[in-house]
């Protein structure tokens, strides 16, 4: 690949995360939760049980970010770390119910925002499709195929998706 589409490329996906962030931290400050945590209450939402170094490869950290991230949840009491019961050196993260009311407020947020992430309505449908398509084989091949299942593809309880 010549180097202009790879300047490319990089410029228009960071600067895309960038935009998609700001309306993110919007709606993060409206709840007082960070963009990252509210990631986290998704994952968990849609894989009831996670450890520390699941939702690490699921939401694309390191897992010392997740450490740092889950303690103010924790805190908050919108997730409960416990002992693994089969391997007591690990952990298990899993939602509790006021981070799943906190979850579900977000969710109605989105749903009532016209241009979250972003803007869309100058795409067509095919347009729209053809922009997701390509995401998710960028993603299958440096994440694997699970991966668009166990979060791309996944489906928060409780969503009406029609």
């Amino acid at each position: 690949m010549k180097f202009l589409m790879k300047q490319k490329m990089l410029l228009v996906i960071r600067a895309l995360y960038f935009c998609m962030e700001e309306q993110w931290s919007e709606l993060g400050k409206e709840h007082r939760i960070s963009p990252a945590q509210q990631h986290i209450l998704f994952l968990l939402s849609v894989n009831p049980s996670l450890t520390p170094t699941q939702i690490s490869e699921l939401g694309c950290w390191h897992i010392s970010t997740v450490t740092r991230l889950l303690k103010p949840l924790e805190f908050k009491g919108l997730v409960y770390v416990s002992p693994d019961t089969e391997q007591r050196k690990y952990k298990k993260v899993s939602i509790t119910k006021e981070g799943e009311q906190l979850f579900q407020k977000l969710v109605e947020s989105v749903q009532e925002m016209e241009h979250f992430p972003f803007p869309v309505n100058h795409l067509s449908d095919n347009e729209l499709l053809g922009f997701l398509e390509y995401g998710q084989s960028f993603l299958d091949v440096m994440k694997g195929e699970s991966y668009g299942s166990r979060v791309i593809n996944a489906k928060i309880p409780g969503v009406d998706y029609n």
